[in-house]
């Protein structure tokens, strides 16, 4: 089973109890849901689903995706004559509108289960592609089948893909397209070709794959805005799966059995391309009734599936067509928990937010939120996805502020068995916000297109979020807004103190009055001067910085000076630099208004004022005056 890993919005090696004005932050953990979610990237997949399946079927609880293999000569019996409509028109009416699930294809140029002599259209022969004669279920000793890397067939398959493309991809409902115009059953292998058919052929290692460069480019041509798979083979095929990957193709392995699937690719392909954004996918090896013949454990199958990061599960071979409807019980047991487990999976799992936030009339107000995340899932999120937090009116639902946060660690990266670190968020209100009662809802969202993803939490609403917690909001005890820090150096440089080189002394040539002067050669350091503030800034609070500077002399026009607020937690551990905007150095000698605005994270409780050099480990020489240095709260949580 894959390991659960949490991403905590928390900076730090310790979580420090957040403070609001509402009093100590409360922990909440929201109701998981363990049962199949349904996401594009992802998904239990019906091979040849009965047509007239009803949506109270079992297999339609954990299975979104209708899956059907074709014959290429299915749908273009004559060169140029693509029936396209005819085929994949009733598939999308059905399973697309009808039910609202999705569709993917493979269209097979070999199949001994096809039951047609040519699978491959026998127009592509007629033209002069070469084909040699294997045995079928339906046609013993008489199917042929195409010379895969004659450079007429990979012509014409590169026509019919390009056809194929500008009808299929992009549509509505389609989730992917299988790669099946090589290989037995459109797999990597040539089981069935003697020695002496690969030689007449002219079947080289070369050839092959360099029959598959083709077939990859022109579905990664055809396809640019839907997922494509290729099965993958082992280790002497690698750098096919290799080249596949690196055009933005995925895997899919046909061998799934106890101890793993074919070549052991779980382990030694799965696992390593899985990180790099490749989605992965299984087919059983057998039937489920000839998998219990061969003796083989449906519950070590499914245990060696869910060792694999996996996207996708196919029921065939163990279940396709009306065998579904007739599938026994513990078959549906185990397709079900692989069905709860497949992809990403991805959970707020626990949720610290004060009891009540603090509303000022005509001033934003914020609640500061310590966010943990957890990926039960199989496999990575293929997506960099944002958190959209929401507050809705108790009374009637309405919205009445929402926030989009982006992770600093991408949600690409919430891997089972990776540890991720946030710093605590804020949610920011409008200042018309009115007193009362509210529900906090959270939902993962795809910023471009506004699509939300479904979550592995319950309490989801009819517009994709999830309940979180109720919260109220309160009047606040005080204004939330003042100075921090306000000097004039009327009375001396106040606590600042220069790094090594330089020295501080008062000056009597300020903007109005008094200055404080910093001069001297900075060797090595960020700073030319600094000084630790006094109080304690507001967690979570938003601050304004204003300075007059006047840079008299500085060897350098690449690093101009400005002033930054350093914040800290509780611990004393760094957790950001605010800066203002820096010292125009074409106007040197005048003084210039420097004003940085600072959006404390939640944990900053602690800071301090220094005069940056703007690069470390630089020798600059300076001479430059500092008044007017304020540092004000205006909005507070």
């Amino acid at each position: 089973m894959a390991r659960v890993v949490c991403w905590m919005w928390i900076i730090g090696a310790m979580a420090v109890p957040l403070l609001s004005e509402g009093g100590e932050m409360r922990t909440v953990s929201p109701p998981a849901y363990g049962a199949p979610i349904f996401n594009l990237g992802m998904g239990l997949y019906l091979q040849h689903p009965p047509m007239d399946s009803g949506a109270d079927e079992w297999y339609m609880q954990i299975g979104d995706i209708a899956y059907y293999r074709l014959h290429w000569a299915d749908v273009n019996p004559e060169e140029g004559v693509y029936t396209f409509d005819e085929y994949f028109g009733p598939k999308f009416d059905v399973w697309v509108k009808q039910h609202g699930k999705r569709v993917a294809f493979g269209v097979m140029s070999q199949s001994k289960h096809g039951r047609m002599r040519y699978v491959t259209p026998k127009w592509v022969y007629d033209k002069g592609v070469p084909g040699v004669v294997h045995y079928s279920n339906y046609f013993k000793d008489d199917q042929v089948n195409p010379v895969f890397w004659d450079e007429r067939y990979l012509d014409d398959l590169e026509v019919f893909t390009a056809k194929l493309g500008e009808y299929l991809d992009g549509r509505q409902g389609l989730e992917f397209m299988d790669m099946r115009g090589i290989g037995e059953w459109g797999e990597l292998h040539l089981q069935r070709w003697t020695p002496k058919q690969l030689e007449e052929t002219g079947f080289t290692h070369e050839a092959y794959v360099l029959a598959y460069r083709r077939m990859v480019d022109a579905f990664a041509c055809a396809f640019p805005g839907t997922h494509v798979f290729l099965n993958v083979g082992g280790q002497k095929h690698h750098t096919i799966n290799d080249y596949a990957a690196l055009r933005g193709i995925h895997f899919r392995q046909d061998g799934l059995k106890p101890g793993g699937a074919s070549y052991n690719c779980g382990e030694w392909l799965f696992k390593p391309y899985s990180r790099q954004g490749v989605l992965c996918n299984f087919e059983f090896h057998s039937s489920y009734s000839g998998s219990l013949k061969k003796g083989w454990s449906a519950e070590a199958t499914i245990e060696a599936c869910l060792a694999a990061p996996i996207s996708y599960l196919n029921t065939g071979s163990w279940l396709g067509g009306g065998g579904l409807r007739d599938a026994p019980e513990d078959a549906k047991r185990w397709l079900s928990l692989a069905a709860s487990r497949l992809g990403y999976r991805l959970r707020l799992a626990e949720l610290q937010v004060p009891e009540t936030f603090s509303l000022r009339e005509g001033r934003r107000s914020r609640i500061p939120l310590r966010q943990t995340w957890v990926n039960e899932g199989l496999a990575p999120c293929p997506e960099s996805f944002a958190v959209e937090w929401s507050l809705h009116r108790a009374a009637d639902g309405e919205v009445v502020a929402s926030q989009l946060q982006f992770p600093s660690v991408p949600t690409s990266n919430w891997e089972p068995g990776t540890a991720g670190v946030e710093a605590a968020s804020l949610f920011s209100l409008p200042g018309e916000t009115p007193v009362g009662d509210y529900q906090l809802k959270v939902a993962v969202v795809c910023p471009e297109t506004g699509r939300k993803i479904a979550l592995a939490m319950g309490g989801k609403d009819a517009a994709g979020r999830y309940e979180v917690c109720s919260i109220s909001g309160v009047p606040a005890t005080g204004d939330g807004g003042g100075d921090v820090y306000v000097c004039d150096f009327g009375s001396g440089p106040d606590g600042w103190t220069g790094t090594a080189g330089m020295t501080i002394k008062a000056a009597t040539d300020g903007r109005s009055g008094n200055a404080m002067r910093i001069a001297g050669k900075q060797e090595s350091g960020w700073n030319y001067a600094a000084k630790s503030l006094d109080v304690p800034l507001v967690l979570g609070g938003r601050y304004k910085l204003t300075v007059w500077m006047c840079v008299d002399q500085i060897n350098t026009s690449r690093h101009p000076p400005f002033v930054k607020l350093g914040v800290y937690d509780v611990h004393g551990n760094w957790l950001d630099n605010y800066g203002t905007a820096k010292y125009n150095l074409t106007k040197v000698g005048t003084w210039q208004e420097l004003v940085g605005f600072a959006d404390l994270p939640a944990e900053a409780v602690r800071g301090n004022l220094a005069v940056e050099k703007g690069v470390n480990a630089v020798p600059i020489q300076v001479d430059l005056r500092l008044d007017d240095v304020r540092l004000e709260l205006i909005e507070a949580p």
